[in-house]
């Protein structure tokens, strides 16, 4: 992984331009983010110093009373996916990251009379051979990206992933998507799009009658397993 590594910025790339041989110019510079995994990986390989922990950026924001760690989306992925796999040590930066993140997604979806749990997945619109297309969702005020308001779009793989933080809140919105006939034979469909854009009819004002995804994304029942196996 080193040689995806840029010393002076102490940062990776986002990735490798073989046709020109060089790096790309964006870096990974979020702690917020799934890429700390692959960082945590290759400081425990050697392959980088551990100086490139300290060196991505821990950007706050104020969501009510709550001070938050911003991630590029604000998806409940950014947050949470690394914990798959990595210990979370209670009162650390990181620990009160999840936390927070979980309560403003749980928030968000109480405002806007939907079930919470919104992250990267396919969503409502298709491409001339019919396949759903796919993209990152996430809540605004949790994200540094913008036009995140535009769609609102909700995975329960999202949900499964908030498990060990919140599982009363986590049981219960689970259940609330299956009610909305989001649980078929091979578990949860990948999403429900309960934006505007989405609607068979762009009167309708009721949210509630969301567009089911009817599709099976396999990284992210994968997750699904996985959070299930940690919190069992």
């Amino acid at each position: 992984m080193g040689f995806l590594y840029e010393p002076k910025r102490k940062l990776f790339s986002i990735g490798y331009n073989v046709s020109m041989n060089r790096l790309d110019g964006s870096n990974y510079d979020l702690l917020a983010s799934e890429a700390r995994l692959g960082s945590f990986l290759a400081i425990a390989r050697g392959d980088v110093p551990m100086e490139h922990w300290f060196s991505m950026s821990r950007p706050y924001g104020a969501v009510g009373r709550r001070r938050v760690l911003l991630s590029w989306t604000g998806t409940m992925f950014e947050y949470l996916m690394p914990l798959l796999f990595q210990r979370s040590f209670d009162h650390s930066l990181l620990d009160k990251a999840a936390g927070e993140a979980v309560a403003v997604q749980i928030e968000y979806g109480h405002s806007h009379r939907v079930p919470w749990g919104i992250s990267e997945s396919a969503f409502a619109d298709l491409d001339l051979e019919k396949t759903y297309q796919y993209k990152a969702f996430g809540v605004p005020i949790l994200g540094l990206k913008r036009g995140l308001e535009e769609k609102l779009v909700v995975a329960p793989y999202a949900t499964l992933l908030a498990l060990n933080i919140a599982p009363v809140e986590a049981v219960h919105n689970l259940k609330r998507l299956a009610g909305l006939g989001m649980m078929a034979e091979y578990g949860y469909f990948e999403a429900m799009d309960f934006s505007r854009q989405a609607q068979r009819d762009p009167a309708v004002r009721d949210l509630k009658r969301g567009v089911i995804i009817e599709a099976y994304m396999a990284h992210h029942q994968g997750m699904a397993f996985l959070a299930l196996t940690n919190f069992l």
